[in-house]
């Protein structure tokens, strides 16, 4: 073989750096990247062109990633692998969202001011909880990538949960609380002080974490990012003044992960099989954004519109509460059929 062959059979350095990365490494850059970045990019974004009110969200990428990736639980309504585990869970799949739907528009059609704060505050505590539980499963994927028998120690899960009480301070504030006692009460001043109580308990968790073996091998230092970046995601919500910036920030985040783990989840079928599941999420997000902004304002249609826009919400989160539960080994089995490094 002449010189010039083997020197165009040679490859780039680049592609030598991008191939000779590790499945997981790879898999947890981007992780990096999707969780840290919006961290700091979004409040620039939103401080350079602020968004004067709430209406405004839908002219914003935040809104847009926001109702994608709401769209694409769409993905586990139709995956032939879920088809078993969908038939055995009708409450979980259907009736449970569409109760929740139908029932929270009834009621924020009929109940006073006061009563419609209650709800919207119920959803914004909900909603934190969602996150939380986001949280706890990219940490999770994050370990078990490393090595795959690593796992969270007890009191690690319970810091992450114990997180969600500052990323609800900060989403109830963007409810207009003004008709409720919670209106004489000052939450950003709650969420500062509880960011602090999470800061020294992050510091005592790799104090001591540092100290004992890993719970079922792995490197330390894969567990303090992790941590720290589970600490770090609430913080907008306790660092910016304006409610909309820091739940915005939050919810940028969420939302990236939430459309890069699914799109991951769908790849192992085809190489390019995460393209579809993009695309039907944007068909699914369609669907929502034009029953809101096209959708019938008098008469009963009227009303069965928030329902529907409530219903998709409900099920993206209901669902998501049981299909990326890795302690079960049925879940943990199916994930692994993509994430084939857990």
């Amino acid at each position: 073989m002449s010189e010039e062959a083997v020197v165009r059979q040679r490859p780039s350095a680049a592609r030598t750096i991008v191939t000779g990365l590790a499945p997981y490494t790879r898999f947890r850059l981007v992780l990096l990247v999707t969780g840290f970045a919006p961290l700091l990019f979004v409040p620039l974004v939103l401080h350079r062109w602020p968004l004067p009110s709430h209406g405004a969200w839908k002219l914003s990428f935040v809104y847009f990633t926001g109702v994608l990736h709401v769209g694409m639980t769409s993905f586990f309504y139709l995956d032939p692998e879920l088809r078993k585990f969908r038939h055995e869970r009708p409450h979980l799949f259907l009736t449970g969202p569409i109760a929740i739907g139908v029932g929270t528009a009834f009621a924020l059609a009929v109940l006073p001011v006061a009563g419609q704060a209650a709800i919207n505050a119920t959803f914004a505590i909900w909603l934190g909880w969602h996150y939380t539980g986001q949280q706890v499963g990219v940490v999770a994927l994050a370990l078990k990538g490393e090595v795959a028998t690593a796992r969270l120690r007890p009191r690690e899960r319970r810091y992450i949960r114990a997180t969600a009480a500052v990323t609800i301070l900060g989403l109830v504030r963007t409810v207009d609380l003004s008709s409720t006692f919670l209106g004489e009460i000052d939450l950003l001043m709650l969420a500062r002080l509880g960011m602090v109580v999470l800061v020294g308990t992050l510091v005592w968790l790799l104090v001591s974490g540092a100290k004992e073996p890993m719970p079922g091998g792995g490197n330390w230092r894969t567990r303090a990012v992790a941590l720290t970046w589970a600490t770090a995601f609430v913080a907008p919500v306790a660092i910016f003044q304006n409610a909309i910036i820091g739940t915005a920030t939050i919810a940028a985040v969420h939302g990236f992960h939430y459309v890069f783990l699914v799109a991951y989840l769908s790849r192992s079928r085809r190489h390019l099989a995460w393209m579809g599941t993009v695309l039907l999420g944007a068909v699914a997000a369609g669907i929502y954004l034009a029953l809101q902004e096209w959708g019938p304002t008098g008469g009963l249609l009227s009303h069965a519109v928030p329902a529907a826009i409530l219903t998709m919400v409900a099920a993206h989160r209901v669902v998501d509460t049981r299909v990326w539960r890795l302690r079960e080994p049925e879940r943990l089995a199916y994930m692994r059929q993509s994430f084939q490094f857990l």
